[in-house]
């Protein structure tokens, strides 16, 4: 019995190291520098060698199958691609194809293993519909046990005609259970890890301050952009008006108060104005200077939009201890264009952003 019991711990170990590694394949699948066709084939060469592994071992090991199902329901339940549906129904073809191959084979266990494998996807598939965006999973896990402890029954039931015993049924019940304290404890830290890695992300392209993209974000957005995105984009510099007279006046604290509430205000407004989040973006260019990539505009529609802001900041006011603050920019505005670099762009909206300041400030200009 301790055997037996050293065997059903190694044997979830196993299986969950396998779930794991699979799990890790399908959360990195479109991060896979690789042909679409090929990195299908290899998820699914990857499926079927360890399940079939996963059927062989335990049949050699233990006696009986086992565990077939654990990393098809697992995947499907907790996986990310609408794809990985299909990788249950490959469990009846492994499932058959090996019991043929020792000579097992039996058409009418066939017909009850294919329906059985809809019984479960279909249950699987009605659980994650469910309970997947909630944070309890137990209705889940408990499924996956009935699973575990069910199919060697019938698997034993329809190609050997072998009983499974309750000590059978104990030990398959404490591996279920070794396997979900492993999953949940895999779930756990790369929960963990993934909130380290976002936090590292914040930090390293996001303004702490102003809690908008940064000059380092700005450069990597760019830097991603095709040559024909490039020349569709429209830059608008804005600087607020008399930022160092607040700094010297109010002091450096208020200063930063006043950099926040323009932040929040111009990203507040163009949230409302333009509804495809994807054609704008705001980053802090440095001091009081902001910057805005447009795309999908022209340069009236910017000028408009930021006309716009201008009357729209009128409105709102930086509420002091003492008194009301009213906060003015100024504005320039540059179109990208294909005989340029994207860097020349910036320097003609900075160009057109100081031709405002002479003008009196408080106003926008477009490069010309």
């Amino acid at each position: 019995m301790i055997i037996h019991l050293i065997y059903t711990a190694m044997y979830a170990i196993l299986v969950v190291s396998l779930l794991i590694s699979y799990d890790l394949f399908i959360k990195n699948f479109k991060e896979l520098n690789l042909r679409l066709s090929f990195k299908i084939l290899i998820g699914i060469v990857l499926f079927i060698s360890q399940v079939y592994f996963i059927i062989s071992f335990s049949l050699n090991s233990i006696g009986y199958v086992a565990y077939e199902y654990t990393i098809p329901i697992f995947i499907y339940y907790f996986g990310v691609l609408k794809e990985k549906i299909y990788l249950v129904g490959l469990v009846p073809v492994i499932l058959l194809t090996f019991f043929a191959l020792i000579n097992k084979f039996d058409w009418q266990a066939m017909f009850f293993i294919i329906g059985l494998n809809y019984v479960i996807l279909i249950v699987t598939y009605l659980l994650k519909k469910t309970f997947f965006g909630k944070a309890n999973h137990t209705f889940f896990y408990l499924f996956s046990i009935l699973v575990t402890v069910g199919s060697p029954m019938v698997d034993s039931g329809l190609f050997y005609r072998r009983e499974i015993g309750f000590g059978d049924v104990v030990f398959l019940g404490i591996g279920s259970g070794i396997i979900l304290f492993l999953w949940k404890y895999y779930l756990h830290n790369q929960k963990n890890f993934l909130e380290k890695i976002n936090t590292k992300i914040i930090e390293r392209n996001y303004d702490e301050l102003t809690k908008i993209k940064n000059f380092r974000s700005l450069n990597e957005d760019i830097s991603k952009l095709t040559l024909i995105e490039k020349n569709q984009l429209i830059v608008g510099m804005l600087d607020l008006d008399h930022f160092k007279q607040i700094n010297d006046h109010y002091g450096h604290q208020i200063g930063n108060q006043a950099l926040t509430f323009f932040a929040e205000k111009l990203t507040t407004f163009l949230d409302q104005k333009i509804e495809d989040p994807s054609l704008v973006e705001v980053y802090r260019y440095g001091g009081e200077e902001f910057l805005v990539l447009f795309r999908g505009h022209t340069l009236s529609e910017v000028k408009n939009i930021i006309e716009e802001f201008h009357a729209f900041l009128r409105k709102e006011q930086l509420n002091l201890d003492a008194a009301q603050l009213t906060l003015y920019f100024s504005a320039g505005i540059s179109e990208a264009e294909p005989a340029l670099d994207i860097s020349e762009t910036f320097y003609q909206a900075d160009q057109a952003l100081y031709e405002a300041k002479r003008k009196g400030r408080n106003r926008t200009i477009i490069f010309s």
